[in-house]
């Protein structure tokens, strides 16, 4: 893949050829690249490849986070993407099941109120307990077929980012 500038207002913060460069990444670093993302158009997705790139932790916990981050990063998580088709998706997994569907939508982020894909769990006919109702993912375009975003968590108070994920994709 081709390494894209991944740019900030007034300078370039990095160059990002795959989502392999950014798994352990702090999550400030991922929330500056998401800031420079754009909305992406569901129907460009179809399945792609998924990667867990940072969890959110207490401060000074980073580095004991990250080596956890590298290890899910393995084949060991049975997490192995997303599939879309038009408003809807599913979870990938080992084997390729399609697994916790989700609503595919275009809205305000609850991160920075920017323009981004949300995936939504929240639907009471996808009959997901909690704390899976509580989820919404948010995936913006950093470079052509590279999606990163934060994994959300919202009980109706204010909205907390737990996480940080990315989608390559090449449809």
């Amino acid at each position: 893949m081709q390494a894209h500038p991944v740019v900030a207002p007034g300078r370039v913060v990095s160059m990002v050829r795959s989502l392999d460069e950014l798994i352990g990444a702090h999550p400030e670093s991922l929330r500056r690249f998401y800031a420079t993302g754009n909305v992406v158009d569901p129907s460009s997705i179809g399945e792609g490849r998924g990667r867990v790139l940072a969890l959110v932790a207490a401060p000074g916990a980073f580095l004991a986070v990250r080596s956890l981050v590298r290890l899910l990063a393995t084949d060991l998580l049975p997490w192995q993407g997303k599939a879309i088709d038009a408003e809807i998706g599913w979870n990938l997994v080992k084997g390729g099941r399609r697994v916790a569907p989700f609503r595919v939508e275009r809205a305000d982020s609850s991160l920075d109120g920017g323009p981004t894909l949300v995936f939504r769990y929240d639907d009471p006919a996808q009959g997901h307990a909690w704390p899976v109702r509580a989820l919404r993912d948010e995936l913006r375009v950093i470079t052509p077929g590279l999606g990163i975003g934060p994994v959300i968590f919202d009980q109706g108070g204010a909205p907390r980012v737990i996480a940080w994920w990315g989608l390559s994709f090449s449809r």
